[in-house]
């Protein structure tokens, strides 16, 4: 019998926390009804379908594979679900984010081809006629991501912020330092928006790699340009790897047509924790595409 794809992201998802090392209860004095892993799967898959806490739990119900390898004794109250994605803390989630790629450097150990990139989602559910027509203001949740794009395109590290601000203030210690902790980093593209010497400077001298940012404001003339690494992009960028950036948008583009562009939820902590579980059902939606392939091409 043909497995459930779900139970396959759900498999996905055991193998990451496993590696991640996340405990399956958070406190000793927890009530011990539900794990961690069968809370976070759960989350996740959530995300997956696009669907809301009591629209998601009535699914579950039909889920009787899924049910069945998650080793669920009952199917949890949709506020359990609510009340543990407004409990975790953001500094897991980002751990499990980056696990994704630690456990592919097992299959294939090379160093990074970073892509840094943002988007906006949208914080309110009404179409684009009805915000034009009504004159409503438009709020964005910012998501700004650094991903592995040469191979596996598979989200690494992010940052979220509920207001726009530079995308240069997201480039170092969020995106990019964070980055480095997880693997060595060989190549770091992006586009004009991060463009700032010391955004060179930190990926060249500190990380020992390669930087591709085009430089802003192609009319100014090289010899009126600020720093040496700005100056050598204006006189001309390897294309062939700049391009590579591209996949950064197709991730974006992945993550707003299969979970949606919009966020359901109300309040910014719990925005945020959807937005993250958001990367994790990309990163597990990716990562069990690509076990699939290996496991046909041999």
């Amino acid at each position: 019998m043909k497995e459930s794809r779900y139970v396959r992201l759900a498999r996905t998802m055991f193998s990451i926390l496993k590696k991640a090392r996340i405990p399956s209860f958070l406190h000793r004095k927890s009530n011990h009804i539900f794990t961690v892993w069968q809370h976070i799967v759960l989350l996740a898959l959530r995300q997956y379908e696009d669907k809301s806490y009591r629209m998601f739990v009535e699914w579950l119900v039909e889920a009787y594979h899924l049910r069945e390898f998650l080793r669920l004794s009952h199917i949890p109250h949709y506020t359990t679900l609510q009340k543990f994605a407004s409990k975790i803390n953001s500094i897991l989630l980002v751990k499990i984010i980056s696990s994704f790629i630690l456990l592919l450097k097992n299959i294939n150990n090379r160093l990074l081809f970073v892509g840094i990139d943002a988007s906006g989602f949208k914080l309110t559910n009404s179409s684009q006629y009805y915000t034009d027509r009504a004159k409503l203001r438009k709020k964005y949740l910012k998501l700004s991501l650094a991903a592995d794009v040469v191979v596996y395109q598979i989200i690494c590290t992010i940052k979220i912020r509920r207001y726009p601000r530079n995308d240069t203030i997201d480039f170092q210690p969020p995106l990019i330092t964070k980055t480095s902790e997880i693997l060595p980093i060989s190549i770091t593209v992006a586009d004009k928006g991060y463009d700032s010497e010391d955004n060179h400077i930190l990926v060249r001298e500190h990380f020992h790699g390669f930087s591709i940012i085009p430089a802003r404001y192609e009319h100014v003339p090289i010899w009126r340009t600020h720093g040496k690494y700005r100056k050598q992009m204006k006189r001309g960028i390897p294309r062939m790897l700049y391009y590579q950036r591209n996949k950064n948008e197709t991730i974006m583009s992945v993550i707003k047509r299969i979970f949606g562009e919009h966020i359901r939820s109300r309040l910014v902590r719990t925005q945020n924790r959807e937005i993250s579980f958001r990367c994790i059902a990309y990163n597990t939606h990716r990562l069990t595409n690509l076990v699939i392939r290996i496991m046909i091409s041999t």
